[in-house]
Formats: C-alpha cells, sequence, structure tokens
C-alpha cells in the first residue's frame, strides 16, 4: 500500500495551458464539446475542417538515394483501426482535436519491429494525463486505469510550451460559444412566448378588468382555429411584431458566427455566413486553395509529423490535396500536355492522374508520329510530321 501512496503521490494533474495569466475562464465550466456542437456555426465549423481531412487519400514513402518513394500497402493505413477505415479514423481524430485539442488512441497491434500498425481511438473524456514530478514523463489513466506511455498515440492541438496537453479550442472559447448559446435560447423564448403582447383589442368604451378578460378569451377561443374574428362594441384589433432586424437578433448571431469561425480559423463564407467583407474569388478552385492554404494544411503538417513519428526510419506519410482542389477538364488537359510536352510527365503518368489505363503498344506507336512542343507562352503546339498530319 505504502508504493501505491508513493506512485500517486508522484503524480499530479496535468492542468490546462493558461497561456493568458490573469484572464478569467468565465463559463468554461459549463460549455463542453456536447454542447458547444449544439451551436451550429461550431459544428459546421467541425464538420467542413473533419470532412476536407478524412477524404483526402494518404499514402506512406521511404526516402532511397535522396529520391521519395512509395510504400506499397503499408499496414496502418490500410486498417488504422479493428472498426474503422482510414477515413473514419482521421474524422475521430479530428473531433477530438477541435473540440478538446488532444486526440488520444491504444496501440493495440505492432508489426515484428515493434512499430505500430493498430490504433484504436480513445474518448478523451475517459484519458486524464499526469505528470511525473520525480521524470517529468506524461502517464495516462483510462478511467482511472493506468497505461503504459509507450502504448499511447496523442496526438495534441494547439499545444503551448510546458505543457503536456493540447489547449481545448471550446474552453478557450466559451464565452463567446455561451454567448451565441444565449442568443438562441433568448430568441427562441422571446418569439415563443415573450413578454411583449402579439396584439391589442382596443374600444372606445370603459370596461371593467372582468369584462376585459372575457373579451380577451372570446377572441383568442374564436381565432385559434384560425378562423375570422368578428368585433363589435367599438373594438379594433391592431397587431404588434417585431422584426428580427429590429430587435437585434440576426445581428448578434452573425457576430456570433464571425467569431467561432475566426476561433476554428475557417472563412465564414464556407459554413453558409456572411463573409463581412467585399472578398471575392476569380474561380472555385481559388477559393478551395485559398481554405487548403489557410485552414487544411497546417493541420496536414501536424498529423502527417505525428504519424511519421510512428514509422521507422526515414518513412513518412503524406495527404493526396488533390482531391480538394480540383481543375475542370479543360484546364487539367491543358497542365498534363504541358507536362507532358516539357518531359516532366510521361503519357501514362497524365493518364493515371484520371484513372485510365496505360497506352498499348499499338497507340504509343500512333502517338510517336504526332510529336509536341511548347512555345514560350507555355502553348502546346503540335509539330508537323512527314506525312503532314498535325496533333489534334
Amino acid at each position: 500500500m505504502s508504493l501505491l501512496r508513493r506512485e500517486a503521490r508522484s503524480w499530479v494533474p496535468e492542468p490546462a495551458p493558461s497561456p493568458f495569466p490573469g484572464v478569467s475562464m468565465f463559463g468554461a465550466s459549463a460549455v463542453t464539446p456536447d454542447s458547444a456542437l449544439h451551436v451550429s456555426a461550431v459544428w459546421a465549423c467541425v464538420r467542413l475542417l473533419a470532412d476536407s481531412i478524412s477524404m483526402m487519400p494518404m499514402s506512406a514513402y521511404t526516402v532511397r538515394d535522396g529520391v521519395r518513394q512509395p510504400i506499397a500497402d503499408p499496414p496502418f493505413l490500410v486498417r488504422p483501426s479493428g472498426d474503422a477505415s482510414m477515413g473514419d479514423w482521421l474524422y475521430m481524430l479530428m473531433v477530438s482535436a477541435l473540440l478538446k485539442g488532444n486526440a488520444y488512441g491504444r496501440i493495440v497491434r505492432r508489426d515484428a519491429l515493434g512499430y505500430p500498425i493498430q490504433i484504436e481511438l480513445l474518448s478523451p473524456d475517459r484519458v486524464t494525463v499526469f505528470q511525473d514530478r520525480m521524470t517529468g514523463a506524461a502517464a495516462y489513466l483510462v478511467e482511472g486505469k493506468s497505461l503504459d506511455a509507450g502504448d499511447v498515440f496523442h496526438f495534441k492541438a494547439y499545444r503551448f510550451p510546458g505543457s503536456l496537453v493540447g489547449l481545448s479550442p471550446i474552453q478557450y472559447a466559451a464565452t463567446t460559444i455561451q454567448t451565441d448559446q444565449a442568443v438562441s435560447d433568448f430568441a427562441y423564448g422571446y418569439f415563443r412566448d415573450g413578454t411583449h403582447p402579439s396584439s391589442v383589442l382596443s374600444t372606445d368604451q370603459e370596461i371593467n378588468q372582468d369584462q376585459a378578460r372575457t373579451i380577451k378569451d372570446r377572441f383568442v377561443a374564436a381565432v385559434r382555429g384560425r378562423e375570422p374574428a368578428v368585433l363589435g362594441a367599438g373594438l379594433t384589433y391592431q397587431q404588434i411584431s417585431v422584426s428580427p432586424e429590429e430587435s437585434q437578433f440576426l445581428a448578434t448571431q452573425k457576430y456570433g458566427v464571425a467569431e467561432i469561425s475566426r476561433i476554428f480559423g475557417v472563412p465564414p463564407e464556407m459554413i453558409a455566413a456572411e463573409a463581412g467583407n467585399a472578398l471575392t474569388y476569380a474561380n472555385v478552385e481559388q477559393r478551395a486553395l485559398d481554405f487548403l492554404t489557410y485552414s487544411v494544411q497546417p493541420w496536414l503538417a501536424r498529423i502527417e509529423s505525428a504519424l511519421a513519428g510512428l514509422l521507422p526510419g526515414q518513412k513518412h506519410v503524406r495527404f493526396d490535396t488533390s482531391v480538394l482542389v480540383r481543375t475542370d477538364l479543360e484546364t487539367t488537359l491543358r497542365a498534363t500536355s504541358v507536362g507532358i510536352a516539357s518531359k516532366q510527365m510521361t503519357i501514362d503518368e497524365a493518364r493515371a492522374m484520371r484513372d485510365m489505363a496505360p497506352l498499348t503498344s499499338a497507340e504509343k506507336q500512333d502517338l510517336d508520329l504526332v510529336p509536341l512542343r511548347v512555345s514560350p507562352t507555355g502553348t502546346v503546339q503540335a509539330v508537323p510530321t512527314t506525312t503532314g498530319v498535325l496533333a489534334p
């Protein structure tokens, strides 16, 4: 028992990082990932980032003689979990990191060299991180049971110096998220059963309180079935309505969506919100490229770095971002034509990019009769052959 007590005293819970000393974390305890997802802007940002990354194919490579070469069917990328594909695994990883700032996985299978080939992701709420006062190393408890640190895959987002865990965006954005929740709740109550009357019945005659109550009850009963109301005794009806613009709900909600978009680094217009400026895009491709560069690429770099630490030697992984930035057919053909004409790629490589089979020997002989060249302006031109046949 004494050994257990000494071990317990040598571990201290790792506190949430506090990069802003003296700033109150008001509302942090009241907002949870589950309650935050009830805010549509939070849901949209998490869904957009998680969907974008989970749909990107990932490949493993090694470096030989300074040249990156692909590795065929690495076990971890084929089936990283017993019940999830690579896309599902990446989606769960991103949701955990975006909401909690950390993602935890238990290494359940290794290859002959001891490197992980299967990692089962854990709910962050089940994991507690401790720090050994003697060694400073991290230790993990899963539902109160100790887990060897060597069997834990810990992906950290928004990490601060001196902290063993990543910063939780939900915790640090608690005030903003709570404000958005409060606006939605207040607006719902305001328009459903707020203190303002929906209409006024007035008359030029004197009536007492009992008469007023009787008139109101009869009027409400008459219009409950959306039947026309018949008024008498000098009664007049006046409807009272408050537009959302006048009540400032829309302006407040737009501001909250913009705030949450900034927290997650997502352009507001990509979650069906107003950007608040005159920013326009020349085409959809440029918009997707900006989103990839400034919102998605930082996450890709973190994931690639984390997974590379699980592979031996110079092996590493890379995402294929072409699925996010796809060009139209004309642009694709023009780019591949320039690549072939400048001898930066072969015809078979260009065809493989469009999931087409390699050319047969007969087809290659026919194409050899039609050489191409690239003009100084980058235009692909056909060179006349001895038979006078030009390239289409």
